[in-house]
């Protein structure tokens, strides 16, 4: 497996307001990511009083609610901050043992075959959905590249999973991890030029973190894709 199992705290910014403009979920990518996107959004005059909350939890993903249920904790989130955008990464799930538990009552194995992509749209679309019933566009952050031939097969089945739910739900918008963290085909790569130009490590040496010039480029990419969608939303907002 890819992944350890490591529960951590909530984390965020603007954690003492509650309406925001952007919330930010998801599990440890978001978590190296999403401090830095509030600078990266600031960045546009327009935005420069935009706020934004991110609430991520390392070894959380769609399939693992008995670790934390993003089902319950996104709706309680959304109608306490009642954001304009609410971005959305998860790359995958972080437990062998507790295992998610289908609407048949099978176990579903952390394999990432079909009965797993298939268990993980419901519940992505079963999210979306709520987020969207709640008054929020949704983005959601395709992953990045996964090193080795089995990375790849995972990032690329759960790419498809995001990319249906997009093309059967026209208001979710994309937000392509590779274009920000892969090489010039988008395949996995350990070093990318930063957002200053030098070229850094982007990757921690599990393959799958990201150190903190990987975040900034990863924020940078959810950045620049949800600036203009935020930008009239707050203007319709204003003008209401």
């Amino acid at each position: 497996m890819f992944f350890a199992i490591a529960v951590a705290p909530l984390a965020g910014c603007s954690i003492f307001s509650s309406r925001v403009d952007v919330l930010l979920i998801g599990d440890s990518i978001m978590n190296q990511a999403g401090d830095f996107v509030l600078a990266q959004l600031r960045k546009d005059q327009a935005l420069d009083d935009v706020k934004v909350r991110k609430e991520a939890v390392n070894g959380s993903g769609l399939l693992t609610p008995n670790i934390y249920n993003w089902q319950v904790k996104a709706e309680d989130l959304v109608k306490q901050t009642t954001p304009k955008i609410v971005v959305v990464l998860f790359i995958g799930n972080y437990s062998d043992t507790d295992l998610f538990v289908g609407s048949d009552g099978r176990q579903i194995p952390n394999t990432y075959q079909d009965d797993f992509f298939a268990a993980w749209k419901l519940q992505a679309v079963k999210l979306t959905k709520m987020l969207e019933a709640n008054g929020s566009r949704v983005d959601w952050v395709l992953p990045p590249p996964l090193n080795g031939s089995e990375g790849d097969r995972r990032e690329k089945l759960m790419r498809e999973t995001y990319v249906a739910l997009a093309r059967e739900d026209p208001g979710v918008g994309l937000i392509d991890g590779r274009q920000a963290l892969g090489g010039p085909n988008g395949e996995f790569t350990w070093k990318l030029p930063d957002i200053a130009g030098r070229e850094q490590v982007i990757r921690q040496a599990d393959s799958v973190h990201l150190t903190d010039a990987g975040g900034q480029l990863l924020a940078r990419k959810i950045a620049l894709d949800i600036s203009r969608p935020l930008i009239e939303l707050r203007r319709q907002a204003s003008n209401a």
